[in-house]
């Protein structure tokens, strides 16, 4: 159902979309068609919420306490090819929500803009930041929501590989999507190449698995590894190894970090919030997953005591000390937004990759269920944070008298959201999430997953996590230090007295625009509008961020008697 209600969701917003940009029907029957639009997204709702209290009926802590004294919680679909369990039915059902979250954002620019100068009609395209919603671009998002779904779920080597490389090409596409921008092409070519050598990684272990195992199915081979054959064994966790390292290039994770800092600069504002959330999520999810299937839960400390695995826990310590160690200090000398994004990025990277190595040497499911808090008010926050920054672009505009929407490229411009001050309250918010400060979501995130390290004896990786969770809390505040404290770039600030009128719904983001060389908007503004859903969004990230102690259900019945009292 929650599949169904996204397809129906972002379908529709694109033919409705692509119906009013091409001026086909009359205004009255424009309305009507708004008005069916509204009625089918109201539908597509509906069905999430059903979907959501379906889904607040399954305790996630009870399942995986009985994991133990029962192993055959999987189901197994189409002949054993994909495989379900409540975990990445868990992680599935959060990717659509952040999927939704994500692609409201497009809505958020400007369309297109006629300007009368000295009596010639000059057409100003589509600004930066602006991406249609035409069945081309929901067709690349369906596709990558295909392949991550198939990946999670997959229960075969060829299955993983076509689901792996649906994902990536569907992302290489989605990075040079832009018409006519060499930037966008560009983008789109250095992606596919680096991504080449992620497959040709996994390529080579999926061969290496199948040469030793003659077995493409992950339980035959997870079998015969559980036989204990020295050379079998060592070969087959070679392979796996192989695997994991393949895909780990292919979310930039740490020593091969480079491509991912620029191609998150360079790339649209919208295009980087998909591409550094969406596949980093998939493919850290079933790194789990391989380590869950590869050793049983009741046996992971006497099969992580002999020699043979001791390569897999070295490897991975090295890549989590020096995501840790690059992504704490690299954001430290950075002056452009994308780029501690993306440090931030990959020191979460390592925090992920220290959850998954203490599921290896520990015998409980702490550590599940560390990775998934800690996933969730990640999501949370980089949603957040992207929402924030082109609510920001719009604003910084409206103070700069810009009628394209340009791309937020260094720290300093955040200066002008200073005189709004629930843009203010939600920066801090967000960024107190991201350091930990308690009791926002990211403290709570953080500290199952240090409690989750030093059970697991890796005392010198969670000494590790500290320091650097401590460092990168700098360039963290430096947001907020431009933004609250420096003056000297808001000098040359508009004063408006509707300032704080942003996070109401339905406004106009340019009231005024100098007349300095005679411009008029033929069009004023119409569609610059920010629609009710972002601000809603934003909203609602940040009260769960703010307000996540408080206990679900207690929500639930909560906005159960507003939306009584209210509709």
């Amino acid at each position: 159902m929650l599949i169904l209600s996204l397809f129906i969701l972002i379908i529709y917003s694109s033919i409705i979309n692509n119906i009013d940009t091409i001026n086909l029907l009359s205004s009255s029957n424009k309305i009507g068609w708004k008005l069916q639009n509204y009625n089918i997204i109201r539908i597509g709702i509906i069905i999430i919420l059903y979907s959501l209290y379906i889904f607040k009926d399954i305790s996630l802590s009870y399942i995986f306490n009985n994991y133990n004294n029962n192993n055959d919680l999987n189901i197994y679909i189409f002949n054993d090819l994909y495989k379900l369990n409540i975990f990445n039915i868990y992680i599935i059902f959060l990717l659509l929500i952040v999927i939704i979250s994500l692609l409201s954002i497009n809505t958020t620019y400007l369309t297109k803009i006629q300007i009368k100068n000295n009596n010639n009609n000059i057409s100003i395209g589509k600004s930066d930041n602006y991406i249609e919603l035409n069945i081309y671009y929901i067709s690349i998002i369906i596709f990558n929501i295909i392949g991550l779904i198939l990946l999670l779920t997959s229960n075969n080597l060829i299955s993983i590989f076509i689901s792996i490389e649906l994902q990536s090409y569907s992302l290489y596409i989605l990075t040079g999507i832009i018409p006519k921008s060499q930037k966008s092409g560009h983008n789109s070519l250095f992606y596919y190449l680096i991504g080449g050598i992620g497959s040709i990684i996994i390529l080579y272990g999926i061969s290496l698995l199948y040469y030793i195992t003659s077995n493409i199915f992950i339980n035959n081979i997870n079998l015969i590894y559980s036989l204990d054959i020295y050379n079998i064994n060592n070969n087959i966790l070679i392979g796996w190894l192989f695997i994991i390292i393949g895909l780990l290039i292919k979310i930039g994770a740490a020593p091969m970090y480079n491509w991912s800092i620029l191609l998150y600069s360079n790339s649209n504002t919208i295009i980087t919030s998909y591409i550094s959330l969406i596949p980093k999520i998939s493919i850290l999810s079933y790194i789990l997953l391989i380590i869950l299937n590869l050793y049983n839960l009741n046996n992971l400390n006497n099969l992580f005591n002999n020699n043979n695995n001791n390569n897999l826990i070295y490897i991975l310590s090295i890549i989590i000390i020096l995501s840790l160690i690059i992504g704490s200090i690299g954001g430290l000398t950075q002056i452009k937004i994308k780029n501690i994004l993306a440090y931030s990025g990959l020191l979460n990277i390592g925090y992920f990759l220290l959850i998954i190595l203490s599921l290896i040497n520990n015998n409980n499911i702490n550590s599940i269920l560390a990775y998934i808090i800690y996933i969730t008010q990640y999501c949370f926050n980089h949603i957040s944070i992207f929402i924030l920054l082109i609510i920001a672009i719009i604003y910084n505009n409206n103070y700069n008298n810009f009628i394209t929407n340009k791309n937020l490229i260094y720290i300093y411009e955040l200066n002008y959201i200073k005189n709004n001050r629930y843009l203010i309250f939600c920066l801090i918010i967000i960024i107190g999430s991201f350091i930990g400060i308690p009791p926002l979501f990211g403290f709570y995130g953080k500290y199952y997953l240090l409690i989750s390290s030093i059970n697991s004896n890796y005392l010198f990786l969670s000494l590790l996590l500290i320091i650097s969770s401590i460092i990168s809390s700098i360039y963290y505040l430096y947001f907020l230090n431009i933004t609250l404290f420096d003056n000297n770039n808001n000098k040359n600030n508009n004063n408006n007295n509707n300032n704080e009128s942003l996070l109401i719904p339905s406004f106009n983001i340019i009231n005024d625009i100098k007349n300095n060389t005679s411009l008029s908007l033929s069009n004023k503004l119409k569609n610059n509008q920010v629609g009710n859903y972002i601000t809603y969004i934003l909203s609602s990230y940040i009260l769960i961020i703010l307000f996540n102690f408080i206990q679900w259900k207690n929500i639930l019945k909560g906005t159960y008697l507003i939306s009584i009292l209210l509709f």
